[in-house]
Order: structure tokens, then sequence, then C-alpha cells
């Protein structure tokens, strides 16, 4: 007995070793560039929260990926971790997309453009948005400055190229109010901005993606607007903020009758420049989507009883296809099919 435990024991460390191996296997060399390559526009969801703490949800991202592309919408704290988890390629990160400059919605762009660079891409990552994108990816720049050379001096510049720390801003600017403004076309995949109605926060954003005859729309922060719709048409997939007033209602009373006159204000002015989840689902219906995705999520949705409150009347307003939004959600949109098939990332 005395001698099994010691030759088991003593093969401890080799068997720890090629756990670690197998791994480190998955974790350096698995990730999912086969959805960059496999002629199919894939939409992942790495952030559907808020602000609010959820510990379900990182702050507001979708990843595109099509035509050998790899976009971000967005990069809300806590985002890239998901990004990570889900095993998106992350070395062949094309670019940014922002929608506004919320600090939910920028809140990991240091992050991103360190630990793509840290995964392999030695390109400067090009970070599009509304004016003052300058301003925003110029201070994130900044902040990690002494970052960057800390690792090149640590590993070398070959390791890591200088270039690949960089981010260029790119300003989009809409060609007329209520026009879309071309934002990035290559290899079949076409990306265009659009106006939405997020005031006093403007200008904001909302994109539209079109890849082998089928579209995304990602509609960024907004309260319901008629131009959102307008280029929302005939879309396959509608990701969509959403924001259940009914359940922020009883928080503003409680605040309001306890003389918490400062969250009272705020409570009450948050629902004024977001969309509410039956506004979202008249929005599908009015642009005649085929399938509408919350994001966004507002408030946490902790249980079964949340959810269904968030969801109420939303079958009455459209009687399409719902999805109520989760981290690490994935569609995916063959061309030649009017399918949107729904997995989960692993």
């Amino acid at each position: 007995m005395v001698v099994l435990f010691a030759i088991a024991f003593s093969g401890c460390d080799q068997i720890e070793s090629r756990i670690i191996e197998r791994m480190a296997g998955r974790a350096l060399t698995g990730d999912r560039s086969d959805l960059l390559d496999d002629g199919n526009l894939h939409v992942v969801l790495c952030g559907t929260g808020t602000p609010l703490a959820d510990p379900e949800r990182a702050g507001p991202c979708t990843a595109v990926l099509a035509g050998g592309h790899f976009l971000l919408v967005d990069v809300g704290p806590g985002s890239w971790s998901k990004v990570a988890s889900e095993r998106l390629p992350r070395a062949r990160l094309d670019a940014v997309l922002l929608t506004h400059f919320h600090s939910d919605h920028i809140g990991a762009l240091g992050e991103v453009v360190v630990q793509s660079w840290i995964a392999g891409r030695s390109k400067p990552l090009t970070v599009f948005g509304p004016p003052g994108v300058e301003q925003v990816v110029f201070g994130f720049r900044q902040a990690y400055g002494f970052d960057t050379e800390y690792r090149v001096a640590h590993h070398g510049a070959e390791a890591m190229p200088p270039d690949g720390a960089a981010a260029i801003a790119k300003t989009i600017t809409l060609p007329r109010p209520g026009e879309a403004g071309l934002v990035f076309e290559a290899d079949g995949l076409r990306v265009t901005a659009f106006a939405v109605d997020h005031a006093p926060v403007a200008p904001a954003y909302g994109y539209r993606f079109d890849y082998r005859g089928r579209s995304v729309i990602i509609s960024g922060d907004t309260k319901k607007s008629d131009n959102l719709i307008h280029h929302a048409h005939d879309a396959d997939l509608l990701v969509h903020e959403a924001l259940a007033a009914r359940m922020i209602e009883p928080v503003q009373r409680y605040a309001r009758d306890h003389g918490l006159t400062r969250w009272a204000k705020l409570t009450s002015d948050v629902v004024t420049y977001h969309t509410t989840p039956i506004e979202a689902a008249q929005v599908a219906k009015a642009a005649n989507v085929r399938m509408l995705a919350f994001t966004h999520i507002v408030p946490p949705l902790q249980n079964f009883v949340a959810r269904w409150m968030f969801l109420r009347g939303v079958s009455d307003a459209w009687n399409g296809e719902v999805v109520l939004g989760k981290d690490g959600m994935h569609f995916t949109l063959s061309p030649g099919t009017a399918a949107v098939v729904v997995d989960t990332m692993g």
C-alpha cells in the first residue's frame, strides 16, 4: 500500500503538469477564429448591462464578426473579460465602434487596446465614434502610456510591437440629418452609422451591419427613435437597449416619499432618454425586423419574476421573436436563409 501511494504521489507533478498544459493550450490557441471565415454573419453579446451593478452582465458591448473582420460596438466595464472568456479572436480585433461617450460604454477601452495587443494584435486599433472620439482616445492613451512603456521595456519590441499599443480615432460625421454615414466597407461587410435620440447626449449613433444579404442593427442608447426605425427597416436582427420604466417608478416614489431628493431626481431623469421594452417591440414591428434582442437591460433582472415583469406587454406590442439578451449569447445569420440561430458561447 505504501509503495502504491509513493508511486501515485510521485506522479502527481506529471499529472498536474499535463492538466496545466491542456488548459494553456485551450487558452493560447483555442480561440474562435472560425467565426471570422465561415461565410456567416455572427453577433455575440459581450455585455448586456448598465452602470447598475449586475453580477450577470458586463457593461454594454456587442461583437460582430464577418468576412474576416472582428468589430466591437461599445466597450463597457468588464466587457473585455467576457470577450476573453467567450474565446473571441482577440488578436484579430479590427476596430471599436463607440455609440456615444457615457462611461458605461467606454470604460474598458484602455483594456481592450492593451489586452488585444498582448493577445497578438500588432497594428494600431481603430476607434470609430461621433465627434469627440479624438479626445476620448487621446485620454485613454495618456492614461495607459506608462503601461505601454513598461511592457515594451520588459518583453522587447519584437514580442510587444509598440504599434500594437496605439489607438487611432476616426470621427464619424453624418452627411445630413436623418441620413446614414458609411463607417467601414471591406470583404462584403458594410457598416453604416445613423443618429439616434439620447439627448442631451448628442450626437449618439446606432450602427447597421450588412453582410451577404443579412443585416443587424445595434441601437446604442436611445429613446424610441423614428430614425432608427427607418434605418432598421427589414433587418434580420435588432439588438436594442431597454429600460423598464414601470420597474423604476416605484424606486422614484420611494425616494421622493423618504426625502431622498437626489435619487428621486436621478431616477426620474433616466427614464426620459431610454426605450421601454414595449417601445422597443413597437420599433421592431414598425421596422419589420425578424428578431428583437434586448440589451443594456435596466433594472438588473435577478430572478424569473423580474424577467417576467420586464417582458410583460412586449408580445402584445409585437408578435415576432424576442430574446432577452444575456452575456455570451451568440447569433448566427447565414446567407441564403432567413434564420437567426441563437446559442451560447462556451
